[in-house]
């Protein structure tokens, strides 16, 4: 839809406002989380400024309206509140050193070129010149320099924890920064340099506390392609583009975004054309209902989040690698593929790799067996002497509760699949869904591996990031809890713990994917999990009104790049 006068928009972000609010409200809180070669700009010529920012041409000024449910608050690094989509949102206002690419790279953007040393812990980022922030000011390596030193000191949650490790931050000149860790760090592009938002040092640094400073104006200042206008709590955000952009004007004018109560109402104002795109994945079931309905179209790929089931190996016979093998074994994971999402997913590794990832070791399978899980368990000892089709271990039958959330309704249909599965073996599955809070604090109580846990199977899952850095597998199955800190099954093995550990500060790429491949076969082998499935990101968007949209592996459509000229983007 294009954009006729101000008054019209006005009215129309109060209409959408109106219908968000009157949508029934409904508990939808997700769960889970959060190459080293030199890189420089496809193309870069030895002129070292900005490039030459010109407004894409248009007739008239376009504007979309898009969905969320759930507001994020202000939208600045301290009170944003998900890690999808309010880190998207965020981002459309301040640039990180380095931006994803299509296929979910990490490539230079704030910065013209980063160049880590042979061991990877000197890491020296030479700025594009020329960058401003939306008041006009700067941004300079002084800023950068702030923002590494501000986040550690202040303690910005996930933006500290993206800079464990770093000894120290140096500058060079106007525009050339060395960042020192103690340690080699493969991932740190893909953790710290594409991910942290550069925050103005004249703004910020007369904040002491960030977490309840109030802000005078509602406008957050960043460098992105758009600046936040306009914002009712828990109703609307109102994002104009940024003419100056140092990577040209965005194409699209005006970005609203409407705040619903749950996933019905933007369904529903998609429909009718009230919105023009769902800032959220759409279920299954809606993917070819939407795609037929012109003008709206479905953009699929993967986004590297999963599905699993956790259970607890301290607790017999969880600590039987057999009984685990077993259960791995007897899950028909393409079943759960085309009868739960329809198709729109990948069939889950049981190495933990996706099959889209570089370094996957195509050579870990995903069968189902039943005949080979049933061998395993009468060898192992674990009978059905009663004849009531239920196996027994230590005089007890093996009958477990698995817990799942009740707001995720494909994960409890996956957990009825499994509990069907698993009664094929002789293992009984009691599928118990509960309130998210309960189903958080009986897996991951507090959020802290350190007070144990209180569960004997879980349906689980975790978001895009943990697989989308692939050498976080280290903090799923370490079993120290200081690098094994997402490790929500008590597993322990000294020789995952040594292929893990060195992942973690492998400089050598060959060594790397070796160690890697080889942690894959020993995952698929002593089971401390059992991964079914990797969900695709699907998003629908009105093509009528902006067809632009370009999905990121592992980010999804949500992001700058969908709202840059293609010429621009990385």
């Amino acid at each position: 839809m294009r954009l006729r006068s101000r008054a019209a928009i006005l009215l129309l972000v109060m209409s959408l406002i109106a219908v968000a609010c009157s949508s029934e409200t409904t508990d939808t809180t997700a769960s889970g989380d959060e190459p080293t070669a030199t890189t420089a700009v496809d193309g870069s010529t030895d002129e070292t400024s900005a490039p030459e920012t010109t407004a894409a041409p248009s007739e008239e000024p376009i504007t979309v309206r898009a969905a969320v449910t759930g507001g994020e608050d202000t939208l600045n690094p301290y009170t944003y509140v998900s890690g999808f989509p309010g880190w998207n949102l965020l981002m459309l206002q301040y640039d990180s050193l380095m931006q994803f690419d299509a296929a979910g790279e990490p490539q230079p953007w704030l910065a013209e070129s980063v160049e880590p040393n042979d061991d990877l812990t000197e890491w020296t980022i030479t700025l594009v010149d020329g960058v401003t922030f939306n008041d006009g000011e700067p941004l300079t390596v002084d800023d950068v320099e702030f923002t590494f030193d501000y986040f550690v000191e202040k303690a910005a949650g996930r933006f500290a924890r993206d800079l464990r490790g770093v000894e120290s931050v140096t500058t060079d000149g106007d525009r050339t920064i060395t960042v020192n860790l103690d340690a080699p760090n493969p991932a740190f592009e893909l953790v710290a340099l594409a991910d942290i938002p550069i925050i103005p040092q004249h703004i910020w640094s007369e904040v002491d506390n960030p977490e309840e400073y109030q802000f005078d104006s509602v406008t957050n200042v960043g460098s992105g392609p758009f600046v936040l206008v306009d914002y009712v709590e828990d109703q609307s955000y109102r994002f104009e583009a940024n003419p100056d952009y140092f990577r040209g004007a965005p194409t699209v004018d005006e970005l609203v975004v409407v705040v619903f109560a749950d996933d019905s109402g933007p369904l529903a104002a998609i429909r009718s054309g009230e919105i023009d795109v769902i800032f959220e994945r759409i279920s299954p079931e809606q993917i070819e209902l939407l795609d037929a309905a012109d003008p709206i179209d479905v953009v699929q790929g993967p986004e590297f989040t999963t599905q699993m089931i956790n259970f607890d190996v301290s607790k017999a016979p969880f600590d039987d690698v057999a009984v685990r093998q077993a259960i791995s074994l007897a899950v028909d994971r393409q079943d759960i593929v085309d009868t739960v999402f329809l198709g729109a997913a990948t069939v889950g590794s049981p190495g933990w790799v996706h099959p889209d990832k570089a370094v996957y070791n195509p050579a870990v399978a995903a069968d189902q067996d039943l005949e080979a899980a049933n061998a395993l368990l009468d060898e192992a000892g674990y009978t059905d002497t009663d004849g009531d089709g239920i196996r027994e271990f230590d005089g007890a039958p093996m009958s477990f509760e698995m817990l799942t959330n009740s707001s995720d309704s494909l994960r409890l249909r996956i957990s009825e699949l499994v509990s069907e599965m698993l009664a094929e073996v002789g293992i009984q599955v009691n599928v118990a869904s509960v309130e998210t809070a309960t189903w958080e604090e009986a897996v991951w109580p507090g959020f802290d591996i350190a007070n144990g846990r209180n569960y004997q199977m879980a349906a689980w899952g975790w978001s895009a990031p943990i697989q989308a850095n692939t050498i976080r597998v280290a903090e799923l199955v370490h079993g120290d809890p200081s690098i094994g800190f997402l490790n929500l099954t008590g597993f322990s093995n000294p020789e995952v713990d040594a292929l893990a550990a060195q992942l973690l500060t492998e400089a050598d790429e060959a060594a790397a994917a070796q160690a890697i491949g080889e942690l894959q076969v020993l995952i698929a082998d002593l089971v401390p999990f059992v991964l079914l499935a990797y969900p695709d990101g699907a998003y629908a968007y009105n093509s009528a009104t902006y067809d632009g949209w370009e999905f990121i592996a592992g980010q999804g459509i949500v992001s700058k790049v969908s709202l840059l000229d293609p010429s621009a983007r990385p």
